[in-house]
């Protein structure tokens, strides 16, 4: 028997899982096949939704689905968290003692919030990276009125790389549609000297932030949160005074990538760009933000990847040479506003060549929001045969 181990059940691991199973139906229903995930959470959450939960405009109850109702019963779910990766002996360390072997292994880790990187960051600020988070974040937008909101990055890398941009845009139209936002000051704090990482997407969001009254502070790299005063300071020397900060805290690699000695300084596994193996291991594989690839950390890298190691593990079982590579394809939809967005496609070779925004964007983006369940996160949940 063949033993594929998942390390984490995120939208990458649960991909995988599905499109495994999906695939290799009868191998797993004869016993050749085992594959196994190793996830300690109860829930699978939506997370490109946290954007708009604050805003009201996406329910709770979307946002999120038990993980093991995403999975088929042919797979097994260990709800236990991961201590070491113990690469020698191609097994998986448990906290509560156990070891997990296996043939192929799969890095589905994510990342997680750092906010001890910045002093005052968790006490003086507010994100939405997280589900307690944006409701957090909705909590205090429902009572908020009149003062400066700033909206930035507190570090990088992070998650969704358009994320401070669309919540600028999407506050500017919440509080237009309530005919206060004379009263209400937007001002976007970004660490590089654009307000995107990729220029030809930057050179259609600059004008659109400015034409909408939003203050933009470019190279601005957060040094310290002074709650009491209500101040960020740079490591520039500039200061912007605030009423509400919603700042994105900077992002590391999962403990257990860490723990087990296999991550580069920020917990990232080094990963081949084209085959997205680890570095030096062809029976071990990384997907989503777990990598150090030069990509947006975003869902539909993951959702990419995800088919590039489904048809090369395959390969492999099958004892083949895996030939299928990862371009570097990423797809964002970046909203624009409340009823308009765009969509940036790209890879490794080619810039992404933005369009206006419009409504057709955003109501993709709805539909997506719907079909999530179904078409990604709970793809194997149909009759195989």
């Amino acid at each position: 028997m063949k033993k594929i181990v998942i390390l984490g059940a995120g939208t990458g691991g649960t991909l995988i899982a599905n499109r495994l199973y999906r695939r290799l139906w009868h191998q797993i229903k004869g016993g050749d096949i085992e594959i196994t995930i190793i996830e300690p959470n109860y829930w699978h959450y939506y997370q490109p939704g946290f954007l708009l939960l604050p805003l009201n405009l996406i329910t709770e109850d979307e946002l999120r689905r038990p993980v093991k109702e995403l999975l088929p019963e042919k797979i097994k779910l260990i709800r236990e968290k991961a201590e070491k990766i113990d690469v020698e002996n191609k097994q998986v360390n448990l906290a509560d003692g156990d070891k997990i072997n296996y043939d192929y292994l799969i890095i589905s880790t994510g990342s997680r919030l750092n906010y001890d990187e910045v002093p005052g960051l968790r006490d003086g600020t507010y994100n939405f990276y997280g589900f307690d988070e944006a409701i957090r974040l909705r909590e205090t937008l429902r009572n908020f009125r009149e003062g400066t909101i700033v909206v930035g990055v507190a570090g990088v890398p992070y998650k969704c790389p358009p994320a401070p941009i669309e919540m600028s845009l999407l506050l500017d139209a919440y509080y237009r549609r309530l005919g206060i936002r004379d009263r209400i000051n937007i001002k976007y704090a970004y660490p590089l000297p654009r307000v995107f990482p990729i220029a030809e997407a930057a050179d259609m969001l600059d004008p659109i932030m400015r034409n909408r009254d939003i203050d933009i502070h470019l190279f601005f790299n957060v040094e310290e949160i002074d709650p009491g005063n209500k101040v960020i300071k740079s490591m520039e020397g500039e200061e912007l005074e605030y009423d509400l900060a919603i700042m994105i805290p900077p992002h590391k690699g999962s403990d257990v990538i860490i723990n087990s000695g296999i991550g580069d300084a920020g917990g990232w596994v080094p990963t081949d760009r084209y085959t997205l193996n680890m570095e030096g291991h062809d029976d071990i594989y990384v997907i989503g933000d777990a990598t150090n690839l030069p990509i947006s950390k975003a869902g539909s890298v993951a959702d990419f990847e995800a088919e590039v190691i489904v048809s090369r593990l395959i390969d492999q079982l099958n004892g083949h040479t895996p030939m299928t590579v990862y371009n570097g394809k990423v797809m964002c939809f970046v909203l624009t506003g409340i009823g308009e967005g765009t969509i940036l496609l790209f890879n490794y070779n080619e810039p992404p060549k933005p369009v206006p925004p419009g409504f057709s964007s955003y109501w993709l983006k709805l539909i997506y929001n719907k079909l999530y369940w179904s078409l990604t996160a709970g793809s194997a949940l149909v009759e195989v045969s």
